[in-house]
């Protein structure tokens, strides 16, 4: 079975629903997070007016899609503001992170790991902090 990205937002969940595939194969989706997306798309709850401060963002998809249509932006990127090591999501060590935004060419970049109160997400405690 094809996994799809592990991340998604509304538009790719409600394409798997269309298409009558399971939501489990989006990466940390399981049977019980499925039935909430699935009763979302089926019956929205009513979604509040987004905060004057929050106009103008763009989803996750409507960023891609922008991009997509604009490779030459991607050139402006000076760095990344969100970034998670191996003590989050096992992505890397921080030097890791470092060289490859180096690579990229940004001019910084953002450590945001996970406290220990967001365990769901491999939060780190005091003492793998002070590591």
């Amino acid at each position: 079975m094809r996994r799809a990205s592990p991340t998604f937002g509304p538009e790719e969940a409600a394409e798997l629903v269309r298409q009558h595939r399971s939501l489990t194969e989006f990466a940390a989706v399981g049977p019980y997070l499925e039935k909430v997306i699935r009763r979302w798309i089926e019956d929205p709850p009513p979604i509040p007016k987004r905060p004057e401060i929050r106009e103008g963002f763009l989803t996750m998809t409507e960023a891609r899609t922008v991009l997509a249509k604009n490779l030459s932006w991607l050139n402006g990127i000076k760095g990344d503001l969100q970034m998670h090591t191996q003590w989050s999501d096992r992505s890397g060590s921080i030097e890791e992170m470092a060289e490859a935004a180096d690579r990229r060419g940004y001019e910084y970049i953002a450590i945001t790991d996970h406290s220990q109160g967001l365990k769901v997400a491999r939060g780190i405690d005091a003492v793998q902090f002070r590591e």
